[in-house]
């Protein structure tokens, strides 16, 4: 066999083309990239019973009764959900978790409290209940759903905004409900 040899201006001419798409292949990810995060980063601004709130774009909402105001789910995670309540106020936040917590606890056998403790959030005071539960409904086998609980004294009325996800993904969807707890503001009366 003999060597072939290629030219030395069309090795060159190779070389740019190669880089020329290499480049392009990386402006085209970057804006795919950028388009994803921009639709996953949308929200929508939702007012139900004096409350408004800004929740993920495409995210399903059922409308509450009573105590429960609504609650947010994501379509793609069936687990993963806000929810917001009105309860008449107690003495202390503390006194209205427990409460909460106990009806919860008689209801759901698998309900578990992680961890319970006064919080500031975002400038305001608060308190905060970790939990988990087992969800037994679901298709297949059972799994951990983890939740949290934000308690803000509202008027003459206690507000609670709950987290609820899988275990797996509850880390991920946590700073997005932080996002989702800082948007919502309540107009007494209305």
């Amino acid at each position: 066999m003999t060597p072939v040899s290629i030219p030395h201006p069309q090795l060159t001419q190779e070389r740019r083309s190669a880089i020329l798409t290499i480049l392009l292949l990386l402006v085209a990810l970057l804006v795919g990239w950028g388009v994803k995060t921009a639709v996953q980063n949308a929200t929508r601004t939702l007012d139900q019973a004096g409350f408004a709130a800004e929740i993920p774009a495409g995210w399903l909402v059922q409308q509450g009764a009573g105590d429960f105001i609504f609650l947010a789910r994501n379509p793609l995670a069936l687990d993963e959900l806000y929810r917001v309540s009105l309860v008449p106020e107690a003495s202390d936040l503390d006194v209205v978790a427990e409460n909460r917590n106990l009806a919860r606890a008689q209801i759901d056998d698998t309900y578990r409290v992680i961890s319970a403790e006064p919080i500031v959030f975002a400038g305001q005071d608060g308190y905060k209940v970790s939990f988990a539960r087992v969800d037994l409904d679901s298709p297949g086998v059972p799994h951990v759903i983890e939740g949290l609980d934000y308690y803000f004294v509202q008027a003459d009325e206690v507000m609670v905004l709950s987290l609820e996800a899988h275990s797996e993904h509850f880390a991920g969807a946590l700073p997005a409900f932080q996002q989702f707890a800082q948007s919502v503001t309540y107009l007494s009366g209305e």
